[in-house]
């Protein structure tokens, strides 16, 4: 059966739903740091298939199973006991199995420990500027400032039903969110998750931009640039988010999707 974008749509909400629900701390991954050749069949005499190229990150699911943070498509290896592994690039649809090989495999790889935790060593209300290793990111340039929340009784829906109506809630006043500038477009970040305005409590329906000051104060804004206070924020639900992952592995390495991300320069802080 065609895994068809519609159906690749209700496994990522469910994903998120169940990551929203018991979000890890630390997640496992791979960081490739040499281009991984697959195959057409488990030889390598056999046709080059695909390249998975030096920078790019995969973090485990379950079951041995590997996955590339991709908002719009599936791309992931399940790790075998023989000589040779599944590899299953981006797809929209279901797609058969490529293979690599499991000596190459542990040569291109680095095993990393992810965190949606901010490092002790970063500064509240500073800018960090990261630039990702591989040269196919979909940005050149991000910055990453982490921001403590000052407004009053903030609420983040975390679970919702079929009808995406609340079902679970917490309160994240005073908590730390990460603030992510891409070259055209800001996203929010809690524990890792992408955050935006809670559609079911946003007022006015013309308020639906999330903006969180430097002082930490959340706001709607509308597409004129107004702004009215708010306190109600959910995780994404209904829609695919703008960042599927983010992560630390150390502070001078970060992971977006399935990009490792360097710093720009040797200084990366900013007042």
């Amino acid at each position: 059966m065609k895994r068809t974008l519609l159906l690749l749509f209700t496994a990522l909400m469910n994903w998120t739903m169940a990551s929203a629900q018991a979000q890890p701390s630390v997640d496992e991954g791979y960081v490739f740091v040499t281009n991984l050749k697959s195959y057409s069949k488990k030889s390598l005499k056999s046709r080059t298939r695909s390249v998975i190229p030096a920078g790019h990150v995969a973090i485990a699911t379950e079951n041995n199973m590997f996955r590339f943070p991709c908002v719009d498509a599936a791309e992931y290896i399940i790790l075998r006991s023989g000589a040779f592994h599944e590899y299953y690039p981006p797809a929209q649809e279901e797609v058969p199995p490529e293979f690599i090989s499991r000596t190459a495999f542990n040569k291109a790889v680095r095993k990393v420990n992810i965190s949606s935790q901010v490092p002790s060593s970063w500064e509240l209300g500073k800018v960090y500027s990261f630039k990702p290793v591989s040269t196919d990111g979909y940005f050149k340039t991000i910055t990453v400032k982490p921001l403590r929340l000052s407004s009053s009784d903030v609420t983040l829906v975390t679970m919702v039903d079929d009808n995406f109506q609340p079902t679970s809630s917490i309160n994240i006043s005073g908590k730390t969110i990460v603030k992510i500038e891409f070259e055209d477009n800001t996203v929010y970040l809690y524990d890792g998750r992408e955050i935006v305005l809670d559609t079911n409590n946003s007022g006015e329906h013309e308020y639906r931009t999330l903006v969180i000051d430097d002082n930490g104060v959340t706001f709607s804004q509308n597409e004129n640039g107004a702004c009215q206070p708010t306190s109600k924020l959910s995780y994404v639900f209904g829609a695919y988010p703008d960042v599927d992952y983010f992560g630390w592995i150390s502070d001078k390495e970060i992971v977006v999707d399935n990009l490792l991300c360097v710093p720009t320069s040797p200084s990366t802080t900013t007042p």
